[in-house]
């Protein structure tokens, strides 16, 4: 009895040790797998959509490693079931789909099903899905795609610095601004704690947080009425993303030329794009700012603009100011003899309009 189990251990061995042989060129696929199914002895069955021709020659590997080479410049995969080989296609849509594939859940940390999709190239992105846990997502793969996806998701779900600045736009009179020594004007040099630089589309300015002088200065010109918050919100941002916000205001404009002199007013926009890097202690800001109005010449409303591009390091807790595009507007005052000047038709007699010009930011 010893010998024969000797025997038997010894021709199982014997079996296990040698390898398959596979050498095939230009052969159908299909031709192939039914080749090797009869050398090893095995049943190896495979979907509809099978098709193509392999070239191949590798020798003493095992059945399993030999399927992934035959299968893998087709793109198909195979599956084990009861000692049954299955060879099936990734194509979602194919009968045999769900024999090769399986289903994983992955958790979410810090990233959306949006960023996971937007990462992955678009022949993966048909194997994720939603789940009604939005900290979750599902892929249905075959196992080695859904350990690409997996992969990509550990590299992609990462704790991303996300930041919160507070952007208030202002509408100031320059003429407030000097009363305190502030002159932003074409020749300024600028002073201590000051960065200040003319281009062709405006002044640029950066003050430095050396003091919270100028948010009270801010704050007490708009309670009285001499400056207006044109716009004001809190943006979230994030390393790469931009935010954006818009406020605008409302211009006069005194129109002359030969056949016309008339006053008409409007509407002018500033829109504040960021973007940037968000560190640990600071945020490195790209700041976009664009002013946008109609002009009139007395017979077409002409679109004109103007752009400020900056870059700071913001650090946190501290205010900076970006100072914006200078403009003037006209303001319409009409006066007159009390009484006579609102009588009608000959009211006109009696009445006198003057136009007040101020330079604001």
């Amino acid at each position: 009895m010893k010998k024969i189990l000797v025997l038997m251990s010894f021709l199982f061995l014997l079996v296990t040790f040698f390898g398959v042989d596979v050498y095939f060129y230009q052969t159908d696929i299909r031709d192939a797998l039914s080749q090797i199914s009869m050398q090893e002895g095995v049943s190896i069955l495979y979907d509809p959509l099978v098709s193509g021709f392999i070239t191949v020659e590798v020798y003493d590997v095992s059945l399993e490693k030999a399927l992934d080479l035959m299968l893998l410049p087709l793109g198909y995969y195979w599956t084990k079931i009861d000692n049954v080989y299955f060879v099936g296609t990734a194509n979602p849509d194919s009968p045999g789909f769900g024999l090769i594939s399986s289903r994983y859940l992955i958790n979410l940390y810090y990233t959306t099903f949006e960023d996971i999709a937007n990462a992955l190239p678009k022949i993966m992105q048909n194997y994720i899905y939603r789940t009604p846990n939005e900290n979750q997502i599902l892929i249905y793969a075959p196992p080695k795609i859904a350990s690409q996806i997996a992969e990509t998701i550990t590299f992609v779900d990462k704790q991303v610095n996300t930041a919160e600045v507070n952007v208030k736009i202002f509408e100031v009179d320059e003429k407030d601004f000097e009363k305190f020594g502030i002159n932003w004007s074409w020749n300024s040099e600028g002073s201590e704690g000051f960065d200040i630089n003319y281009s062709s589309n405006g002044i640029s300015a950066v003050l430095n947080p050396l003091s919270y002088e100028i948010v009270f200065l801010l704050d007490s010109l708009v309670e009285s009425g001499n400056a207006k918050v044109l716009g004001e919100g809190t943006l979230l941002l994030k390393s790469g993303s931009t935010s954006k916000i818009s406020g605008y205001t409302t211009i006069g404009l005194r129109i002359t030329n030969e056949t016309n002199n008339t006053y008409v007013e409007r509407r002018l926009t500033t829109e504040v794009t960021i973007s940037g890097n968000v560190f640990l202690d600071h945020i490195n800001m790209y700041i976009k700012t664009v002013v946008e109005s109609a002009m009139s010449d007395g017979y077409n409303d002409n679109p004109i603009g103007s752009l400020l591009e900056t870059n700071v390091d913001v650090q946190y807790d501290k205010p900076y100011y970006i100072a914006g595009i200078s403009f003037e507007t006209f303001s319409k005052i009409d006066g007159g003899i009390p009484g006579l000047k609102d009588v009608p038709i000959l009211g006109k007699l009696f009445k006198n309009t003057r136009y007040e010009m101020h330079k604001k930011m």
